[in-house]
């Protein structure tokens, strides 16, 4: 029985000594990462922001050949989600929490039974490109808090293996954007217009939209003579607003209302060129266009218009979604 005594005190002391050595311990730890990628911010963002693309370059993919991922009903932008579970990386959730359209973006991911962290990218344009940083803040649980010291070392590589791949994955799509000069013909619109700050600038906001046309137009609803699409008449990227009508072009006889105005699309002659991906990375095809305008010497003469040829109503999938784009000039 001494034995077992003593035993069981040395036990105790080992016991307390680690408690008093983890308790010096805060646990919180800080890993970023930045690298630059000869792409527009709205290029890298869009693909950052969509985390079906994320096995496409995420290396802890490539580590782990049993990871099953599971995306939830929204898999871009704020609200976004996915979980995974493999042999060696375990089970988690990752969330975007916060979302600042081709600015920065703010995730949360929980590791199954080691808490929560939060993840961290900007993307700043520089040098014609984008410099992107990754960072992870977080604090680990008191058990396991002195594994703090070593995530830099054990998670860091992994961002810089994923800065690359992104970087390679962007840098190699061609940026060539075909651009053609048409003559458009007027055609009756019904529209609601819109005075906005780039945040309210939602998929609900054309939604709701879409659906106040569709009701005033009752059974004329049929008579649609094109997809639907926005005129945008300002853009401004100094206070964020946008000023801009929501449409669709329809033969209905009807005059309007004060809510549901009657008018007609831009027309005359356009620069047109055809996006292809979701509405997010869009501004990289405005870029393009605007570029395109100042080397040729031409001059715009009016509102710029997106015609959503193809898009979520019609497709799931945002890889696959058409929008023309529609630039007037002299």
């Amino acid at each position: 029985m001494k034995v077992l005594k003593i035993i069981l005190i040395v036990l105790v002391v080992i016991i307390g000594g680690i408690a008093i050595w983890l308790s010096t311990m805060d646990g919180k730890f800080d890993v970023s990462r930045s690298a630059f990628i000869d792409a527009t911010p709205e290029a890298v963002y869009a693909e950052v922001s969509d985390f079906k693309t994320w096995p496409e370059w995420g290396s802890w993919f490539e580590k782990d050949s049993t990871m099953k991922v599971t995306f939830g009903d929204v898999s871009q932008g704020q609200g976004a989600e996915y979980s995974w579970i493999g042999e060696n990386s375990g089970a988690g959730k990752m969330t975007i929490v916060k979302a600042e359209p081709n600015s920065s973006m703010q995730t949360e991911i929980t590791f199954e039974g080691m808490g929560s962290s939060s993840g961290f990218w900007t993307f700043v344009e520089k040098d014609g490109g984008t410099e992107v940083t990754w960072s992870m803040r977080g604090e680990l649980p008191f058990y396991v808090s002195f594994m703090a010291e070593q995530m830099d070392a054990s998670v860091g590589p992994d961002f810089e293996a994923g800065l690359a791949n992104l970087k390679e994955r962007l840098e190699s799509r061609a940026p060539a954007l075909d651009i053609s000069v048409v003559e458009l013909k007027p055609t009756a619109m019904f529209y609601m217009h819109h005075e906005i700050t780039w945040e309210e600038m939602s998929s609900d906001l054309f939604g709701n939209s879409y659906g106040e046309i569709a009701n005033y137009l009752g059974e004329d609803a049929s008579l649609m003579t094109g997809a639907p699409l926005a005129v945008i008449h300002e853009w401004n990227e100094v206070d964020k607003t946008t000023v801009m009508d929501i449409a669709m072009p329809n033969a209905s006889e009807k005059t309007g209302n004060d809510v549901v105005l009657k008018g007609m699309t831009p027309s005359g002659k356009m620069l047109k060129a055809v996006h292809i991906g979701s509405y997010d990375s869009s501004g990289e095809t405005h870029y393009l266009i605007d570029d395109y305008i100042l080397k040729n010497g031409l001059e715009m003469n009016g509102s710029v218009m997106e015609v959503y040829v193809v898009g979520p109503a019609t497709e799931p999938d945002t890889a696959n979604w058409v929008t023309e784009i529609y630039y007037p000039i002299k």
